[in-house]
């Protein structure tokens, strides 16, 4: 199980969010397991908003779902029941971007939001490395079994709204419009967020 943290630059407080999934299949067993540590977050282009994080890819990955590094994807349902579809980045319906597709989950890197991956008779033939979908503007609600991007104008809803995402630093201290936020060490950028 992972938890989440959000760090806050003025107070050393964290508040956790846990997040729990997994996959369904008949032959393929697809498993989705988030990644122990700290959320990681994605990294941004200077003439976009949405974040675009890589890492290392397999054309030896066998995967049932078509989605390539950079894609995002609908990924819910349970550790024993889960689902996982393409979805269009920044969308409602998105929660999570590719950010790595290997043959083994241990291939991520560890600062990844989650690892979903499949197995063939007990052993894994493929597996997505996933950071939240994090667009700047945008907001996620993280309580749930998975994060759920949700209307930033709904106060009563809870969740996070995303002000800026910071490269080259591991410090929360260096956002500049937020109190706050999620940071990714080992990829070394912070997602600044304010709490609704």
């Amino acid at each position: 199980m992972s938890i989440f943290r959000r760090v806050c630059a003025v107070a050393a407080v964290s508040c956790a969010a846990v997040f729990t999934l997994s996959a369904c299949g008949s032959d393929i067993d697809p498993v989705a397991v988030p990644e122990s540590g700290a959320a990681a977050a994605p990294t941004t282009t200077p003439s976009s908003s949405r974040t675009t994080t890589t890492t290392q890819s397999s054309s030896d990955a066998d995967l049932d779902i078509d989605v390539e590094i950079g894609e995002c994807v609908t990924l819910g349902g349970t550790v024993d029941d889960a689902t996982i579809d393409n979805a269009t980045c920044g969308s409602m319906d998105s929660n999570y971007k590719v950010i790595g597709k290997v043959v083994s989950s241990d291939e991520c890197v560890s600062d990844a939001d989650q690892t979903y991956y499949e197995t063939l008779g007990g052993t894994e033939t493929g597996a997505l490395c996933l950071d939240i979908d994090w667009v700047v503007g945008t907001c996620m609600a993280l309580d749930g079994e998975d994060p759920v991007r949700i209307d930033c104008n709904d106060p009563s809803s809870g969740g996070e709204k995303v002000t800026e995402i910071l490269q080259n630093t591991d410090d929360v201290n260096d956002c500049t419009i937020s109190a706050g936020g999620f940071v990714y060490s080992e990829r070394r950028f912070v997602v600044c967020t304010d709490s609704l």
